[in-house]
């Protein structure tokens, strides 16, 4: 897969479309939207109790049939990267069923699957200024404050090896929402990592209480 400046990605090519987002930023989602299923995941890395594995065929499933309808119902996908077009598809299939479904790809509007034109959400996790002070230098910056811009990339966590990558995503990410409720035209929004950051991890520390 290369990236605008053809730098090649440097995840294992036999892991690259199982990689799993990482914790804090699945559960910043998740204490808003309460998912119900997780469609594209493996055991050992599935999010949500309920989940679909590649064995499973999550696009040839009817995901509503699942479900009672008592709540919205809500579905995460973090799909394969390599072929997002069919699974664009499915979540509008099943949005139309009454299901919402949240999924986690890159930003890439040159690609035939970019659904500005048929989701209700399209959510860009977009970096920060982070305030910082000069630890070394000359006299006058020593001690003194400055802003550093942290990147709003993801670092996926390595299905081979269970830890999170030490690079970030070569491309920017961004969250799409099909929402039964939705009506209009798709909705842009943006989201900064560092309050995804903080939300996540605040739920995580919840759950581990």
């Amino acid at each position: 897969m290369a990236t605008p400046s053809n730098h090649q990605s440097k995840t294992d090519a036999a892991y690259r479309d199982s990689t799993q987002t990482p914790p804090w930023l699945f559960q910043a989602f998740n204490a808003e939207f309460h998912y119900d299923l997780d469609a594209a995941a493996l055991p050992e890395s599935a999010l949500v109790e309920t989940y679909y594995t590649p064995d499973q065929d999550a696009l040839t499933q009817d995901w509503s049939a699942l479900f009672t309808f008592n709540h919205r119902p809500a579905v995460w996908l973090n799909p394969p990267f390599s072929d997002i077009l069919p699974w664009m598809e499915k979540a509008r299939e099943q949005q139309a069923k009454g299901v919402l479904t949240t999924l986690l790809v890159p930003r890439d509007n040159r690609t035939e699957w970019w659904p500005h034109d048929c989701a209700s959400e399209i959510r860009d996790i977009v970096g920060y200024h982070e305030e910082r002070t000069y630890k070394t230098g000359n006299k006058q910056k020593k001690g003194q404050p400055y802003k550093k811009w942290i990147s709003g990339g993801i670092a996926f966590v390595d299905a081979k090896t269970g830890e999170e990558m030490p690079n970030e995503l070569n491309k920017p990410m961004c969250l799409v929402v099909f929402d039964p409720l939705h009506f209009g035209p798709c909705v842009y929004k943006t989201i900064r990592k560092d309050l995804l950051m903080k939300r996540g991890h605040e739920r995580l520390e919840l759950i581990a209480a």
